[in-house]
C-alpha cells in the first residue's frame, strides 16, 4: 500500500508542554524541526508507527540524519529527548516508534488510499479476463490495419516495437492502464474520432506515456489515464500529471525501493 499523504497536527500543538519544553533547550528549534520530519517519515513508512524504510532497513540515527539533511550530533539529541520525554519508543529490534502514533494517524487518507487501491486491482483483474476472452492466445495483431480496433494496433505496435516500448511492456500495472485506455477510445463515440488510424497515432500517445513515466513515475501516469476516463474525455489530461504526484524524499525512495 502505498504511504499516508497526511499527518494530523492539532493548532495548539505549541501550546504542548513538550514542545515547549524543547523549543527552550539549546538546539530546541532545531529539534522541533526534526520532529516534524519524523511524523511526516512515519506517515510515508505507514507501518503503525514504527520508522522502517523496508522489511530491511530500520531507520537509525545515521539514517535519520541523511534522509533529514540535519547534523547527526542534532538527530543523537533529538532522540534522546524524545525518547525521554515518552514521545517515541525503541523497540527491542531497536525501531524507533512514535508514540501515540494514532494521535497523527490520517485514517481518512488512509482509506481512500486501501479503496484506490482495491478498485483499481479489481479494474485491472477485469481488465486482464476480457482480453483474454476476446483475443485468446493469439491476441498479437500481425499488422496494423485502420480497420482493426485500437486495442489490436496497439498489441501489434507494443509487438513489433518492443525494445522502444520496454519500460511499458515491463510494468505491468502501466501497461493494463495504456491497454485500457485504447479500449475506453473504442467504445467512445463518435468512433471516427476515437479512433487511432495510423501507426504515428499511437506512437505519439505511446511517447507521451513515457514523457510522464518518465518524469512522475507510474503513479501519476495511470492516475492521470484513469482520471481522463472517468471524465469521458476524448484525450488524456497530461498537464494533470504533475498534481497527481507522488512527493518523495529521494533518500527515503533509494532505501525504500532497496
Amino acid at each position: 500500500m502505498g504511504d499516508v499523504k497526511w499527518i494530523k497536527i492539532s493548532t495548539d500543538i505549541f501550546d504542548n508542554w513538550k514542545i515547549k519544553q524543547i523549543k527552550a533547550m539549546p538546539e530546541g528549534h532545531k529539534m522541533v524541526c526534526v520532529w516534524f520530519q519524523l511524523l511526516c517519515l512515519c506517515g510515508k513508512c505507514n507501518e503503525s508507527g514504527l520508522i522502517v524504510l523496508s522489511g530491511k532497513v530500520v531507520a537509525n540515527d545515521e539514517l535519520l540524519s541523511n534522509i533529514f539533511g540535519e547534523d547527526l550530533k542534532i538527530i543523537q539529541l533529538s532522540l534522546k529527548t524524545f525518547e525521554a520525554f515518552g514521545m517515541i519508543e525503541i523497540t527491542t529490534d531497536g525501531v524507533t516508534k512514535v508514540s501515540n502514533w494514532d494521535e497523527y494517524q490520517n485514517a481518512e487518507g488512509l482509506e481512500k488510499i486501501k479503496k484506490y487501491e482495491r478498485d483499481r486491482k479489481a479494474s485491472q483483474r477485469q481488465k486482464s479476463k476480457a482480453i483474454e476472452a476476446s483475443d485468446g492466445a493469439s491476441s498479437k495483431s500481425a499488422f496494423f490495419s485502420p480497420s482493426k480496433s485500437n486495442a489490436k494496433n496497439l498489441d501489434y505496435i507494443l509487438n513489433a516495437y518492443s525494445d522502444e516500448y520496454k519500460s511499458i511492456i515491463d510494468d505491468h500495472e502501466l501497461l493494463e492502464a495504456v491497454k485500457g485506455w485504447m479500449e475506453y477510445k473504442d467504445q467512445k463515440k463518435p468512433t471516427k474520432q476515437n479512433h487511432y488510424d495510423t501507426e504515428i497515432g499511437i506512437k505519439r500517445f505511446l511517447k507521451q506515456v513515457l514523457n510522464v513515466y518518465q518524469k512522475y513515475g507510474t503513479y501519476s501516469t495511470i492516475s492521470v489515464i484513469d482520471e481522463s476516463m472517468a471524465n469521458n474525455y476524448m484525450g488524456v489530461m497530461w498537464d494533470r500529471a504533475g498534481k497527481l504526484k507522488c512527493p518523495h524524499n529521494s533518500v527515503f525512495d533509494e532505501w525504500r525501493n532497496a
